[in-house]
């Protein structure tokens, strides 16, 4: 349960995110709906992107999870026994056992995957990103007490202001669930602006989350379908990086969590992409210039024996983590290579690129990340 404050006594900004970091730790089960976007600024105009979430979750392995975007919506909803899969574009849903099967076909596998993956991603955005954010910005500071309107009431709301990795974040805190509902993040990365935004809509938590959530029943003229995969919502600038653990050409696990701390550069490519052959050359030698401040990680998922022959026939020296499955391309929303991901030291993603990028831009990108301007 939720502790509600005894007395009137006023709090400090960091006792507010220390409550904040306890009621994210401690929830047993969450509904929530959010609306989120962003703005950036290319060349001086802006440029918007929208997104709808809903994500409702138990510690029994039941959720549901809803993204809209643009004029498409997929979701996918577990009982914990049975995994519904649905596209609102097509009119069609599936369904399938929930627990995995070594007679599952590469379809069935893939759609499980995805379905999780769905539900994690969404997780991410509306749960650990703020529980993250919670624990390491910096000077925070409590400004005018504000009102948030939320299923048509007035929610009174803590308002902290801080810095995150060369961000501006400003936090709506419920004062009585000490629930982030309101988000707002500005950051200036080299080139340009991006300024997030997302409110939340509901808010239910724990007893107040009910069981009609965690089954599907298709609207009239829907059709069931073989097998569907719902979309991944692909990782932004300013969200937390999906964290993995993947194995090198050496066997060697290596997992993003034990990179906190250090600015990461991960890198999807593979050998029979051109774009990616130009790029690999500026990578290894900003490698080297930038030595232990950055690690630098190439994802491939191609079969071993030929990225190794590649790596050895180039004598190319950045590290290269194995994704055969592509679970970790779904997690990222990579669907074109090469891709580039720069996370700064909370694991926060800051940049990214989609394809060939000037050699003189990476590099002033990684640097922004290395060595933030103060209030960037």
């Amino acid at each position: 349960m939720l502790t509600i404050p005894a007395s009137a006594k006023e709090l400090t900004a960091q006792q507010v995110l220390d409550k904040v970091v306890s009621t994210y730790t401690n929830l047993k089960a969450v509904h929530m709906v959010a609306e989120r976007e962003e703005t950036t600024y290319p060349a001086g105009r802006a440029q918007t992107t929208s997104s709808e979430y809903e994500l409702a979750s138990t510690p029994d392995n039941r959720y549901f999870a809803r993204l809209k975007q643009s004029h498409q919506q997929a979701l996918t909803v577990s009982d914990g026994t049975t995994i519904w899969l649905a596209l609102d574009s097509k009119k069609q849903w599936s369904r399938m056992p929930a627990d995995s099967s070594a007679d599952d076909s590469d379809e069935e596998h893939d759609a499980k995957v995805a379905s999780k993956n769905l539900h994690d991603s969404l997780e991410e955005i509306m749960l650990h990103r703020f529980l993250a954010l919670a624990r390491t910005v910096q000077d925070p500071a409590l400004a005018k007490q504000q009102d948030f309107e939320l299923g048509g009431a007035k929610t009174r709301c803590y308002l902290i202001r801080a810095h995150a990795g060369g961000s501006e974040i400003e936090l709506w805190v419920d004062r009585q669930r000490f629930v982030v509902l309101q988000y707002q993040e500005k950051s200036k990365p080299p080139d340009t602006q991006i300024e997030i935004a997302m409110n939340l809509k509901l808010v239910e938590l724990n007893q107040e989350v009910g069981d009609s959530l965690f089954h599907f029943e298709p609207d009239a003229g829907w059709t069931e379908a073989g097998i569907l995969a719902p979309p991944v919502e692909p990782i932004r600038n300013g969200e937390r990086a999906a964290d993995f653990i993947l194995k090198t050409l050496d066997g060697q696990p290596v997992a993003l969590q034990s990179l906190h701390g250090t600015v990461v550069v991960l890198d999807f490519w593979a050998t029979w992409c051109g774009p990616c052959r130009v790029e690999f050359p500026a990578l290894e030698k900003m490698r080297e210039e930038f030595g232990g401040a950055v690690r630098f990680y190439g994802i491939s998922d191609e079969s071993p024996a030929i990225v190794k022959k590649f790596i050895e026939e180039y004598r190319y020296q950045m590290p290269t983590l194995l994704d055969s499955n592509r679970e970790m391309h779904r997690r990222y929303g990579v669907h074109k290579i090469p891709v580039l991901f720069v996370i700064d030291r909370d694991s926060v993603v800051r940049r990214q690129f989609i394809g060939t990028q000037n050699e003189a831009e990476l590099r002033q990108a990684i640097r922004s990340v290395v060595d933030p301007a103060p209030n960037q």
